[in-house]
């Protein structure tokens, strides 16, 4: 190593430290205390704390409910990702294909987003309102009033009720995401399949989805990872309910931590849910190549 090459690191070292500290201050000491409590029987007083080892985690294993909390976090996942990701790409591509009023649309697919989380689940909470909510309302006023229900009181519908009011408020992130991706493509290459006769479908198909991929797949481990800590739209439009269907492991910790002051159980429930997102994002980053689609 030459002498410019170590002046060069000695000179990286001070705008390391003052991250380096803030990571370990705000998520590698709180992991840590985290592991530590999820060991013990805390209950959020000054009193001393008993270890009790892996009762914690042995206690979960056994716990039914928390079994339903993650079966209801994998559904939400399912749900929302076989509505989102289709519905993001096909407005995505109309966009692309939309020059002068490109920014309009964007602009009015965004202006969900500006809401807060507990603003939109409040909105949605009176839209399915039952009794004066507005698709009630609609379905009757079109003669489908068969169909009328209580959509968050229904275990049938409550989950779904929840996706749609996700996407509705969300769904312009991601669209916005994959506008760029898009962006990126060579106008080249779709241009010269429509030169030899390729339908847009086959143009999408063949041409802009493969290179696309590797955006794509990056976003789907990031949707895996926010459906896994998804908590705000649940607590504020069911609470978990109706009897536990949209119970999902946010909310479940929520409730046995801060509610019934069980923290070292919350804080074994924490554990395992950094468990299974760090998993199952690293299988999912594995079998998501970004060449996949390369052939």
């Amino acid at each position: 190593m030459n002498i410019v090459e170590r002046q060069r690191r000695r000179l990286a070292v001070p705008f390391m430290l003052l991250p380096c500290i803030l990571l370990g201050a705000l998520f590698v000491f709180p992991f840590v205390q985290t592991i530590y409590l999820s060991l013990t029987d805390w209950y959020g007083t000054f009193q001393t704390t008993g270890w009790v080892g892996l009762q914690n985690y042995t206690n979960l294993m056994g716990d039914e409910l928390f079994l339903s909390a993650i079966w209801n976090t994998l559904v939400y996942f399912g749900l929302s990702l076989v509505v989102l990701f289709p519905l993001a790409l096909f407005i995505a591509w109309g966009l692309m294909r939309t020059k002068g009023t490109r920014s309009f649309y964007q602009l009015a697919i965004f202006a969900p987003a500006v809401l807060s989380v507990s603003v939109a689940g409040v909105l949605w909470k009176f839209i399915y309102n039952p009794n004066f909510g507005l698709l009630n309302t609609v379905l009757e006023s079109i003669g489908l009033g068969g169909l009328s229900r209580a959509w968050l009181g229904d275990a049938s519908t409550a989950m779904f009720g929840i996706v749609v009011a996700v996407i509705w408020h969300g769904i312009a992130t991601w669209i916005i995401l994959l506008l760029a991706g898009m962006d990126r493509i060579p106008t080249e290459l779709t241009e010269a399949a429509s030169l030899d006769g390729a339908s847009d479908w086959r143009v999408f198909r063949s041409v802009t989805l493969p290179l696309l991929w590797p955006v794509l797949s990056t976003l789907l481990v990031l949707w895996f990872i926010q459906s896994m800590q998804t908590f705000a739209f649940i607590y504020v439009m069911t609470d978990g309910g109706p009897h536990g269907a949209t119970e999902v492991m946010a909310t479940y910790m929520y409730r046995l931590a801060f509610g019934g002051r069980m923290f070292a159980y919350g804080s074994a429930m924490a554990i395992i849910m950094t468990a299974i997102v760090l998993v199952m994002s690293l299988i999912g980053s594995k079998f998501l190549k970004g060449d996949r689609f390369e052939n």
